[in-house]
């Protein structure tokens, strides 16, 4: 299992397949092994590199908020560890922002951009979010411990955590998706660390590239769900009206997780539009 030493740290990685170099960066709270619809797909043509972010999945935790330059600057670390100089970016969610932002750094690294259920401008609601799913995982805790009978030998964890956890998938899923990837959505959620969750969304809440998205000038294919709450249509249409050579993919019927949703779709968008760009 590769993996990049940092200042004592360590960054996991997981490398797939032969051909150009397509790396794929998870969203938060999450891990590598979201993409495990993508990959077999992917790697009939591509290299495929899939990292855990530090904080997440095999890679060093998170001792404090961290910044997404700096998230950008280990996935950098990475593919110089591989001798990668260019390469295409999948990023969902906050995978997306990283992506950005590594463009922006980075831009004659980047071939083309594939922005999954993402942002690139300011979430104003975002912070009094985060903060309050904090205080009620906190809240959970409490109550848990001060009824320490009741925890779930078979699940491995509290009535109160399940409850909590349970609340957060179901608002990043739609209705449509099948038990069997709802199931392991939590399974993979509850290996995260509440408290290394909190440094994590403290990490991008305050982000946004606005303007400065009208710097990435390679090819961008946009892809989000109708139905996501999390970072809703209309973000991904600002992304569209902001870098200038985008695309727009608008799913019916999909909501957040939607590589987990709609593996078929996601997968025939990323490869059609690879095809389109020569990569």
């Amino acid at each position: 299992m590769p993996f990049v030493k940092i200042e004592g740290d360590s960054l996991f990685y997981e490398v797939m397949g032969k051909g150009r170099p397509l790396v794929l960066i998870h969203g938060a709270w999450a891990s590598h092994e979201w993409w495990r619809w993508q990959v077999p797909a992917l790697v009939r043509r591509y290299q495929v590199i899939s990292p855990d972010l530090r904080g997440h999945g095999q890679s060093s935790p998170l001792r404090s908020a961290y910044s997404v330059n700096r998230f950008a600057k280990d996935l950098d670390l990475i593919l110089q560890s591989m001798g990668v100089h260019e390469a295409v970016l999948v990023g969902w969610s906050m995978g997306g922002i990283i992506s950005m932002q590594y463009s922006l750094n980075y831009p004659s690294k980047i071939k083309a951009l594939i922005l999954v259920a993402t942002r690139g401008h300011r979430h104003s609601k975002l912070k009094g979010r985060i903060i309050l799913q904090y205080l009620q995982a906190r809240l959970s805790l409490l109550t848990d411990f001060s009824a320490p009978r009741k925890y779930d030998r078979a699940s491995g964890g509290f009535p109160g955590q399940k409850i909590w956890l349970e609340r957060e998938v179901e608002k990043m899923l739609s209705p449509r998706v099948t038990k069997e990837v709802q199931d392991w959505v939590m399974s993979d959620v509850r290996n995260n660390p509440r408290e290394n969750y909190f440094q994590v969304a403290k990490s991008i809440w305050n982000w946004g590239a606005g303007k400065r998205l009208r710097g990435i000038k390679v090819p961008t294919l946009i892809m989000v769900g109708d139905k996501d709450t999390r970072t809703p249509p209309r973000f991904s249409r600002l992304l569209h009206a902001t870098i200038p050579n985008a695309r727009l993919v608008i799913v019916k019927d999909a909501s957040h997780c939607l590589p987990l949703e709609r593996p078929e779709r996601v997968n025939s968008e990323i490869m059609g539009f690879l095809k389109e760009v020569g990569y």
